[in-house]
């Protein structure tokens, strides 16, 4: 009995999930997968999109103080008069008070203080332009008013022109997610689909001396090369010809079809040793 045919009970015996595959003598068959240019293109599309997905992550966010809500009036206030305005802040962190203030009349100054949650802020008496910035976040939530006073004047009144403002600490990550937006969209996501279209399985028959190479391309046709040397067309027909040594060896290749899956059949000598895919 030949020692290249295996027992049927060796077999059973065995982990193998099928019979092995024999093979008429001078005659191997073998798959493997390989990259093609454009899946190599696609590797580099990959590589400059996760370089900038991390430049990207690496990036820190930066911070500005957006207005969230604003009130401001103008008004003449008497001598020995007083007015105030008022915000009731129940989320004070992140948080900032501006208050904007012009005075004209007199000395064009104005007597400034606040009551906020911990106590009052007394700026005394301020000359126009008027700034003023109480960060909330130091004060605590609850109620901050505002008062204006024109007490200390004896006979001057004053035009006053207020404009008070709420700011609130924001994320600008704009920087942070377009780097990575580049990096996903127009490398990555494109890499991703060459990689795909350039991984094709290559099936290698070798037939004494002789060695073909196939990997089927779009709408199921077939690339060969004999010998190292790839043939110009492409085939979509079944086709046979002489090979191996004195090309005493027939080969055929069969094209077949089962639904939208095509498929080509490898022969030698009448004998299927192979299928690609």
């Amino acid at each position: 009995m030949s020692e290249d045919i295996p027992s049927i009970k060796e077999v059973g015996k065995s982990s193998l999930k099928k019979v092995p595959q024999i093979y008429p003598e001078g005659v191997e068959f073998s798959k493997r997968w390989r990259l093609f240019k454009t899946g190599w293109v696609g590797v580099i599309l990959i590589i400059i999109g996760f370089v900038f997905v991390g430049y990207g992550l690496a990036l820190s966010p930066t911070y500005y103080w957006a207005p969230v809500n604003q009130w401001s009036d103008s008004w003449t206030i008497k001598p020995g008069e007083e007015w105030y305005h008022s915000w009731t802040i129940d989320e004070p962190a992140g948080k900032m008070l501006e208050v904007n203030i012009s005075v004209s009349g007199g000395n064009n100054d104005l007597q400034v203080y606040i009551d906020t949650p911990k106590g009052r802020i007394d700026y005394g008496k301020l000359s126009s332009p008027i700034h003023i910035m109480i960060n909330t976040s130091k004060y605590g939530a609850g109620k901050y008013m505002i008062h204006y006073s024109n007490g200390f004047s004896l006979i001057t009144p004053k035009t006053v022109w207020v404009k008070e403002t709420i700011y609130k600490l924001e994320e600008d990550t704009s920087d942070k997610d377009g780097v990575m937006g580049v990096g996903i969209f127009f490398f990555i996501v494109p890499g991703v689909i060459l990689l795909l279209v350039g991984l094709r399985e290559v099936a290698t028959l070798k037939v004494d001396d002789d060695i073909l190479e196939a990997k089927i391309l779009s709408w199921g046709k077939l690339e060969l090369k004999v010998n190292g040397y790839k043939l110009d067309q492409k085939l979509d027909h079944d086709v046979k010809f002489k090979a191996g040594r004195d090309e005493s060896r027939i080969v055929e290749l069969k094209r077949e079809k089962h639904g939208s899956t095509t498929f080509w059949r490898f022969f030698v000598d009448g004998q299927e040793v192979g299928r690609l895919p």
